[in-house]
């Protein structure tokens, strides 16, 4: 059992001058050794409240350094008990060591006691008041002075009760550049300032970051990012895909920020990491080389693939060999019999766990089958190429069937036997794309004038954007959607992309499409949402940047589903075909699950724009009677509208311009390159 070394139990007499607004008093203070057993808390220390956290660390300092500072205590008015005055935290200390077998209970403790008819209160407040803690530079040196003594990290948190990495920020601060540590010591720089200082070794790149830079830019935030600009995170995918281990073993060196978390690690010689990424990259080209493609090209950003300006030949299905056959069969009954198993187990039955990885490895082995049996045409794959990259999470990613603007003629000639059609576009084989956009003279005439027309898509982009406001969630990908397609996805004029959110921070007035804005209820709903978000944000634009960095995450959400909203437009003019922004509308309404049928009837002002004979083709379709067709076909213009709007109520019938489209029904390849 470890004891603290104490002084001889000896009784010394210390005399203490007050000088006071009065005669000068003075205060006999005796110095003993008092067991740890009779000692108590005094219920008039100021300190009602000691830091748990800290008391544990003041034990282990105790018991290594012994007692610093002595208690103050007070004979106890009844019983041969003492009273702590001062130094709670000191005697919790010394009870926790007791309590661990540490100390023995009966240890003396070298307490000061006081006499006489002070206020025990004032003496508690005085010592908790009057001191001053060690100035940050201090203790930092004061750490690097006991690692020089040939005290480890692990040594000194012992001894001193701190945990060790608190030991290793304290050590790396003190090897700031001693310019940083003379302006430290001046309080010319916060301790979380010099905390970024460090993560660089470097003196001189240190001074650099701190002196070179404005006040205004020596926030931690961008200290760091001067004194590691030039290093690779090991949480980006360049480090990721070679690994640190590799990286390692090739002589990289590394550097932690040990003032943020674990995972903030930086690769510091880029060269060495690029080139052994390059190497990698290469051998899983070689691979690719010999199996008949025209080119095989490597690259560190994925975004080489997008920006290169590529059109793509696509595998077909081979009919799978017998043997392949068989497999799928038995592995399909294994699929069956497992999953049979899983379904009759009962919850947390530890063999539920290995199923479920058996039925992972099954679907992997049938998944690689089948890509098996995908092969491409051979004379299409001697025309085209494969990109080796590193993917998203530092994968490897192999994007292979790319077709290269110089190879596009040779690719034409050698389909067209096969794809030329009557309108004279083409066609990919394999269910492939069309290597050009949609020519305008692929659209279906409706019957509707182009007037009409503009108004019922004007309707259909109103509804959208009520729809829209209720899915900040959706709004979100939304939104990215046109900003990806310009930052990472737009290819040659060969590769045609639409989005129908118009992102310019526009609004699009709708009003002028529609014959009777008043009477279009879906309109009067846009109108009252957008209303509702004007009186919500601030009036004066100036205010604007700092209203929105005010308000929580939801309410943003909210407001950014209202803005995509309004840069929706899905209207079709009359001289406004873009196919490609049409079907994007079409792709955003079958992810609304838009159902016009609860925005719009066939009303009116709707069927007045028709003539009888549309009216009565249209009730035909709707499933009217016979004798309403007859009728609307007899009566006057007047009289037919008002017969029909009675003959529509409560049937489900829209024109084709506002029905559902769902996602089977969209032809995605249309409109991106996949």
């Amino acid at each position: 059992m470890n004891a603290i070394t104490m002084p001889a139990t000896t009784v010394e007499a210390v005399a203490i001058e007050i000088e006071a607004e009065g005669p000068a008093t003075s205060l006999i203070q005796d110095t003993r050794q008092i067991p740890l057993s009779r000692l108590v808390a005094s219920k008039k220390n100021v300190r009602k409240k000691n830091a748990a956290m800290t008391i544990p660390e003041l034990a282990d300092s105790i018991e290594a350094h012994g007692l610093i500072h002595n208690l103050t205590v007070r004979k106890a008015q009844k019983g041969n008990k003492y009273e702590v005055v001062a130094g709670s935290r000191r005697f919790a200390a010394l009870l926790l060591l007791a309590k661990q077998g540490r100390i023995d209970k009966a240890a003396l403790i070298p307490c000061n006691v006081r006499s006489g008819d002070d206020n025990d209160i004032e003496i508690s407040l005085a010592e908790n008041t009057q001191r001053e803690a060690m100035h940050v530079c201090d203790e930092i040196l004061a750490y690097r002075h006991l690692l020089e003594d040939g005290m480890t990290p692990e040594m000194i948190a012992a001894r001193f009760g701190q945990s060790v990495a608190t030991v290793r920020q304290r050590l790396k601060l003190a090897h700031l550049s001693p310019r940083i540590l003379d302006v430290l010591r001046e309080d010319a720089i916060r301790i979380d300032q010099a905390k970024a200082l460090a993560i660089s070794d470097d003196y001189t790149a240190q001074e650099r970051a701190w002196f070179d830079s404005q006040t205004w830019n020596r926030d931690p935030h961008s200290l760091r990012s001067m004194l590691t600009r030039d290093h690779v995170r090991s949480a980006e995918k360049l480090a990721l895909f070679v690994g640190i281990e590799a990286y390692e073993e090739a002589g990289g060196a590394i550097m932690r920020d040990l003032f943020s978390d674990a995972s903030t690690t930086f690769l510091t010689d880029r060269p060495l990491l690029t080139k052994l990424a390059t190497e990698k990259l290469e051998q899983e080209a070689d691979i690719l080389k010999v199996k008949g493609w025209k080119w095989v090209e490597i690259s560190l950003e994925a975004s080489a693939i997008h920006n290169g300006g590529f059109a793509r030949i696509f595998p077909v299905n081979r009919v799978a060999t017998e043997a392949e056959q068989v497999e799928l069969s038995s592995l399909g009954e294994q699929f069956d019999e497992i999953a049979a198993r899983i379904d009759n187990c009962a919850e947390g039955d530890p063999a539920t766990e290995a199923d479920e990885a058996t039925l992972y490895e099954i679907e992997q082995q049938i998944e690689a089958i089948r890509n098996a049996a995908k092969v491409y045409d051979v004379q299409e794959k001697a025309l085209a190429g494969s990109v080796v990259t590193i993917g998203n999470g530092g994968t490897l990613q192999i994007e292979t069937g790319l077709v290269r603007a110089d190879d596009l003629a040779a690719l034409r000639r050698l389909r067209q036997p096969e794809t030329e059609r009557e309108d004279g576009e083409d066609a990919s084989a394999g269910g492939a794309p069309a290597l050009s956009g949609n020519d305008d003279e692929d659209e279906k005439p409706t019957g509707y004038s182009a007037a009409l027309v503009e108004e019922l898509t004007a309707i259909r982009t109103v509804a959208m954007r009520n729809e829209l406001v209720t899915r900040p969630d959706l709004a979100l990908a939304v939104m990215l959607y046109p900003l990806a397609l310009k930052v990472f996805l737009t290819g040659p004029s060969y590769w045609r992309i639409g989005s129908v959110i118009e992102i310019s921070g526009q609004l699009k007035d709708l009003a002028p499409s529609i014959k009777e804005p008043e009477a279009c209820a879906a309109l009067s709903e846009w109108n009252s949402i957008h209303e509702t978000w004007g009186h919500k944000l601030p009036g004066d634009p100036g205010d604007l940047w700092e209203w929105l960095l005010e308000q929580p995450q939801d309410e943003l959400l909210d407001l950014l589903a209202v803005i995509t909203a309004a840069n929706i437009n899905a209207v079709e003019g009359k001289h406004d075909h873009d196919r490609d922004r049409l079907s994007h509308a079409d792709q955003l309404a079958a992810a609304l699950k838009l159902d016009m049928r609860q925005h719009w009837e066939p009303k009116a002002p709707f069927l007045s724009r028709l003539s009888k004979a549309q009216i009565a083709e249209l009730l035909e379709e709707a499933g009217c009677a016979t004798s309403a067709v007859k009728a609307v076909t007899k009566a006057p213009k007047t009289e037919a509208v008002a017969l029909a709007e009675k003959a529509l109520s409560g049937k489900t019938w829209l024109p084709v311009q506002l029905r559902s489209v769902t996602e089977e029904e969209i032809d995605v390849t249309a409109i991106a390159a996949e």
